[in-house]
């Protein structure tokens, strides 16, 4: 099921009370995509997978990504460790890498998370070609026409 398909944008301002993704205005393209709903009779350990990529417009979440993670999981209600988090560079080689956040310190809404990036896996690479990728695709061509 499709939670999300689209360009994710943030203002910069805080209107809820809670920390914003960033101070300044940005956006990611974001594909959310519960993969739980598919297959009812397996538990996942990760049943969110969300492809993000750079839009290339206003600041670059690159350096507080975290932020953007958390922020992105409080805003659909998701639980970040249950979220497989690729970020997928359209630049080049259309490299992909996979979120490993760790909580480091905080309790209720003040928590503070390391980021760390890996290789994403032959089988998370096979999941997100089969799933996410059509998907950005269609969303791509949609724009052309």
């Amino acid at each position: 099921m499709i939670v999300f398909n689209g360009k994710y944008t943030w203002n910069g301002k805080s209107d809820t009370g809670q920390k914003p993704v960033s101070w300044w205005p940005g956006s990611q393209y974001l594909i959310i995509v519960d993969i739980s709903t598919e297959k009812t009779d397996v538990v996942m350990l990760k049943p969110i997978l969300v492809l993000a990529s750079d839009t290339k417009e206003l600041y670059s979440i690159h350096k507080r990504y975290q932020d953007l993670i958390i922020g992105v999981c409080r805003e659909f209600n998701l639980e970040v460790q249950k979220v497989l988090w690729v970020r997928y560079n359209r630049d080049g080689k259309n490299e992909m890498k996979v979120a490993i956040l760790k909580w480091v310190a905080g309790k209720g809404p003040y928590k503070v998370f390391d980021l760390k990036w890996r290789k994403v896996m032959a089988n998370e690479r096979k999941l997100v070609d089969a799933v996410v990728l059509p998907l950005s695709l269609s969303r791509r061509s949609s724009k052309c026409n």
